[in-house]
C-alpha cells in the first residue's frame, strides 16, 4: 500500500499541556518574570548586607559556619547516612548537570551561609572569599578599588566554588589559564571534618592540585585565596588589520612585529 492510500491517522485530541503550551506567554510575563525578579533581588539585598560588615565580623561567621560544617559531619554515621553532598537543591545549578545522585540516600552537609567576601588584601593582592560568592558581587567590591579577578566569568550568577570545582574558562583564560589556576589556596572541610588549607607547596599540595574539576567529591570547599590583577577605568584598543593567509603571515612576519590576538593589540 503506498502512502497515498494509507489511511490518515485519527489527530490527538489537546490537552492540558497543549494549552500551557499555547499560552505559555501568560504563565512568562505573570508569574515567571515576577517571580525571578523577586528572587534576584531577594539574593541582591543578601550581598548588599553582608558588604556593609566588616571583614573583621564576616571572619567570624566564616569561623562558627565552618564548626557547623565540621559538628555535621561528624555527627555522620557511614552505614545509615549515605554520601555526602551539599544540600543545595538541583534546580539553583546553572548547567545541564546530571544530579540524580541526590534522589538516592545521602547525607546533607547545609553550605548556604557562605557567600561572604572575607578579604581584599591589596598588598598580596588576593581575594580570600566563600565558595558562593558569584562574578557579579566580587565584580562591584574590587573594581571600585582598580582591581579584578584575573579571569572573570562572564555570568554575574556563576559562583566561585562553582568554577573551582567545575570548568571555569573565560576570555582571559589564553593568559591566565583557567579559573582556577588563579587560586594560590583552598580551604577544605575533609569527610572526617579536619579543616585543611591546601596550596602549591604545603603538605596539602596533592589536594591542592587534585581539587578543580573534582566536583566537590574530594571535601568541602569553604573559601579560596584568588589571585587579582590592576585595572583601569579605560583601556586603550589598537587594531591592526591583517590581510591575506593568517598562516603564511605569521612565517613571514619577524616574532617582534606579529601583531597579538589575531590582529587586535591592548594596552593598559
Amino acid at each position: 500500500m503506498s502512502d497515498l492510500q494509507a489511511p490518515l491517522r485519527p489527530k490527538r485530541k489537546k490537552g492540558l499541556v497543549d494549552f500551557l503550551v499555547h499560552f505559555r506567554w501568560i504563565f512568562v510575563i505573570f508569574f515567571v518574570l515576577p517571580f525571578s525578579t523577586l528572587y534576584y533581588f531577594l539574593i541582591y539585598l543578601g550581598d548588599v548586607r553582608s558588604e556593609m560588615k566588616s571583614y573583621k565580623q564576616r571572619q567570624k561567621e566564616h569561623d562558627e559556619n565552618v564548626l557547623k560544617v565540621v559538628k555535621r559531619l561528624k555527627q555522620r554515621n557511614p552505614k545509615k547516612d549515605g554520601l555526602v553532598c551539599t544540600a543545595r537543591k538541583p534546580w539553583i545549578a546553572v548547567g545541564m548537570r546530571n544530579v540524580d545522585y541526590k534522589r538516592a540516600r545521602h547525607y546533607e552537609v547545609d553550605l548556604s551561609a557562605f557567600r561572604n567576601i572575607l578579604e581584599i588584601d591589596k598588598q598580596r593582592m588576593i581575594a580570600r572569599v566563600e565558595p558562593l560568592v558569584n562574578m557579579g558581587q566580587i565584580t562591584r567590591v574590587t573594581v571600585p578599588m582598580n582591581l579584578s579577578l584575573a579571569v572573570v566569568a562572564e555570568l554575574d550568577d556563576l559562583t566561585v566554588g562553582g568554577l573551582i570545582n567545575g570548568y571555569g574558562i573565560e576570555g582571559s583564560s589564553h593568559i591566565y589559564g583557567l579559573f582556577s589556576d588563579t587560586v594560590v589556596a583552598y580551604e577544605i572541610v575533609l569527610a572526617d571534618g579536619r579543616v585543611v588549607r591546601a596550596t602549591k607547596d604545603n603538605e596539602y599540595s596533592d589536594l591542592f592540585y587534585a581539587i578543580p574539576w573534582s566536583q566537590g567529591t574530594l571535601g568541602f570547599l569553604v573559601a579560596a585565596e584568588i589571585k587579582l590583577i590592576p585595572v583601569k577605568e579605560y583601556m586603550r584598543l589598537t587594531y591592526t588589520p591583517v590581510v591575506g593567509n593568517l598562516q603564511d603571515l605569521a612565517q613571514d612576519m619577524p616574532l617582534k612585529k606579529r601583531p597579538r590576538r589575531r590582529g587586535i593589540k591592548l594596552t593598559m
